[in-house]
């Protein structure tokens, strides 16, 4: 069946709006210095992703995670939020949370009507997001996952953040453990994979170790076969990548990833039609995986290890 070009606009669409402000949150920006930990002589005070020092309640009580990450950090502590933003579906006990909008742009006069006394935001996709929501007058606290080791390290901040640190320690030191039987996992393959994603205009990019499912890649012990390319594009981590430059890396695997929900179509389906691409050996051969992009676009945290063992999975049934 024949893919007209109006649903693949459909398809990737959402790409675009799921990633904008990250795009405009990396422009121009250097990337923060790893945060100190709060020693016990600053109790009370916190230094987060974005190098701010925030002064924090001893036990927030109404915390708002304006992100899916800081949802999914919150509630694998064991602590909830007091609202969500659009698209939160995970953990299933916040899909019934309020909305404040979407997270690129929350509504600040909705979250202030729930009355947060701490505001947990993504120092990735909020971090232009600062200035509006301090004007809220609660303390905001900016932590975000880009890599696989950022993971532990969020949730010992958040932790601290909440008051609970021994709740964040445990937390982290238990999602360590799951990880490290993971770690090089597929190195003995040695297994040549590039991950795409695609925008409205048909455009393809590639990850880069420094996006967060080329460092899963770069975890399991695969080689990323773009991992060299140059930052070209919006999107912080991909490269622009032609047909004629995929084709000279020859990927053994091909990782696809689509935003949109079915029934757009998937890149997997997409890619065999797309010129210069569809004459890949991995494409040709049927060596495509089609990764959930929750788990490895949207929503970056403590699933990671669940993505990890998917990966691992994938890349083994693989020929």
């Amino acid at each position: 069946m024949v893919i007209s070009a109006r649903r693949w606009a459909a398809g990737v669409a959402v790409l675009v709006l799921a990633l904008f402000a990250v795009g405009l949150a990396g422009c121009g920006e250097e990337s923060p210095a790893t945060p100190t930990p709060s020693s016990p002589a600053s109790a009370g005070v916190i230094t987060d992703f974005l190098g701010r020092r925030v002064q924090v309640p001893p036990s927030p009580s109404r915390i708002a995670a304006v992100s899916p990450t800081t949802i999914e950090l919150l509630y694998y502590i064991g602590a909830t939020s007091v609202v969500r933003t659009d698209g939160v579906n995970y953990p299933p006990q916040a899909a019934d949370l309020p909305s404040v909008g979407p997270s690129y742009s929350p509504s600040l006069d909705r979250l202030a009507s729930y009355s947060p006394d701490l505001v947990l935001a993504d120092s990735v996709l909020q971090r232009g997001l600062v200035q509006r929501l301090e004007s809220l007058g609660v303390p905001v606290v900016m932590v975000g996952i880009e890599r696989v080791e950022d993971v532990s390290r969020a949730l010992r901040l958040v932790g601290q953040a909440i008051g609970r640190p021994n709740a964040g320690e445990e937390a982290a030191a238990r999602l360590e453990r799951e990880l490290e039987s993971l770690r090089g996992s597929v190195s003995g393959r040695r297994l040549r994979a590039m991950a795409l994603i695609a925008d409205a205009q048909g455009n393809v990019y590639a990850a880069r170790n420094d996006a967060y499912v080329g460092s899963i890649l770069q975890f399991l012990g695969v080689q990323n076969v773009a991992a060299d390319l140059p930052q070209t594009g919006p999107f912080p981590g991909f490269s622009q990548i032609s047909a004629e430059a995929a084709s000279g890396l020859d990927p053994d695997v091909v990782l696809a990833i689509s935003p949109a929900p079915p029934p757009a179509p998937r890149l997997s389906q997409l890619l065999p039609r797309m010129p210069g691409f569809g004459g890949l050996h991995a494409v040709r051969e049927g060596r495509v995986v089609e990764l959930d992009p929750a788990l490895f676009l949207q929503a970056p945290g403590p699933r990671v290890v669940e993505a990890a063992r998917q990966l691992k999975q994938a890349l083994e049934g693989t020929r």
